[in-house]
């Protein structure tokens, strides 16, 4: 083989090789949930989530996830002593957590997002997601918990609080039908309901804040075709807030009170 062709093949092989490097670099890098190294988790940078009009797409690449815990990182050290999760709802097409999530992502250093099959029973999930969020909690420096758990999402971090023993914990229900959801949960033989048709849930240690954040049933489209208004229950709460019915001068809905709860919360309040 003459010096030239072997001169030829080497260089045509080093292209090669420098090639599915940079495809394997990329796709590693890539705006996709990656596994974390430990593999309990995966992992997505949340700039890459756009807003305003793309913000649907970054809700659908956020529901793409794979189902457990979704670390949402932003490249900048924050605080790290508060660990945050974020539960979304039934069938959630993800967009309305993006906004909130971002400027939560601003504040805090341990912030993730819990994917799970909503057409499990919440008392399920939430025992997943108690048990998985100990483990998580106890394998860090963490002082403090905060959960925020939307629509049915609600009602799973509500039957959770039972579960996470004597942590310092903050539970943020938002607009959950607490109550009950007619045909929602129907298939969940292991749910228990009182005298009032009314669904029962497990005490929490005192040591657990449950506050519950309800949305105006008239105007909430997931409840106003309702008779009654599923989030009225009587539970032990730390606090009870009323939301507006409008935000930003628009209505405040069944999604949109992610964004009001959320931005309040770090301290960029919307309007009325």
């Amino acid at each position: 083989m003459s010096f030239q062709l072997r001169l030829f093949n080497i260089t045509l092989l080093i292209f090669l090789l420098l090639s599915l490097w940079q495809c394997t670099r990329n796709t590693a890098e890539g705006p996709y949930p990656q596994k974390t190294r430990n593999g309990s988790s995966s992992s997505l940078d949340i700039n890459v989530l756009g807003e305003g009009t793309e913000i649907r797409r970054a809700g659908l690449q956020l529901m793409e996830s794979p189902l457990g815990f979704v670390e949402l990182k932003d490249g900048v050290h924050h605080n790290d002593s508060v660990l945050v999760i974020a539960v979304h709802g039934y069938e959630s097409m993800g967009y309305e957590w993006v906004t909130g999530l971002k400027n939560l992502a601003t504040h805090y250093g341990s912030l993730f997002f819990y994917r799970y099959d909503w057409e499990r029973c919440p008392d399920q999930v939430a025992a997943s997601l108690a048990a998985q969020t100990i483990k998580i909690f106890r394998s860090g420096s963490y002082k403090k918990l905060v959960l925020f758990g939307h629509s049915y999402g609600g009602v799973v971090v509500t039957y959770a609080a039972s579960d996470l023993a004597n942590l310092d914990a903050e539970i943020h229900v938002i607009a959950a039908p607490l109550n009950g959801f007619p045909g929602l949960m129907d298939q969940c033989e292991s749910l228990q309901y009182d005298a009032d048709d009314k669904l029962v849930y497990p005490k929490w240690n005192r040591s657990i804040k449950v506050i519950q954040h309800r949305t105006v049933h008239a105007q909430d489209g997931a409840f106003r075709e309702l008779a009654i208004d599923p989030q009225d229950i009587d539970l032990p709460f730390y606090l009870v807030q009323e939301l507006p019915p409008t935000m930003d001068g628009h209505r405040l809905g069944h999604n949109w009170s992610v964004s009001w709860v959320l931005d309040q919360y770090v301290g960029k309040p919307h309007r009325y």
